[in-house]
């Protein structure tokens, strides 16, 4: 792989992680009562599941289009996710449960 494809693989990764599940969960929020505020929807935002249906569809794809590049690249998605995800539950768990209680306070 290129230095100037893993650059935008990066960029690829650190926008879909923050865009792919946030944005939908402002525009449904109305729908879900659990989500009554915006530190709700970021926190279920940025927690919310990559997991097993992304491999699926990778699977899936390559089946179709014969892509076989997409199996890596989804790998990868999913690797970084779980570390990233994990390096961060502590501290945003912590800030969630401290501006949670503040709010219940008041």
């Amino acid at each position: 792989m290129d230095k100037a494809w893993m650059g935008r693989f990066d960029s690829f990764f650190f926008l879909m992680l923050l865009l792919h599940r946030i944005p939908i969960l402002f525009l449904i929020k109305s729908l879900v009562p659990n989500l009554k505020s915006k530190l709700d929807i970021l926190f279920t935002g940025w927690f919310g599941p990559i997991g097993v249906a992304a491999f699926y569809y990778a699977r899936f794809s390559m089946r179709q289009t014969g892509i076989e590049g997409l199996w890596p690249v989804v790998s990868l998605v999913i690797s970084m996710s779980v570390v990233l995800h994990g390096i961060t539950a502590t501290y945003f768990t912590k800030l969630y449960g401290k501006h949670s209680s503040k709010k219940a306070g008041r």
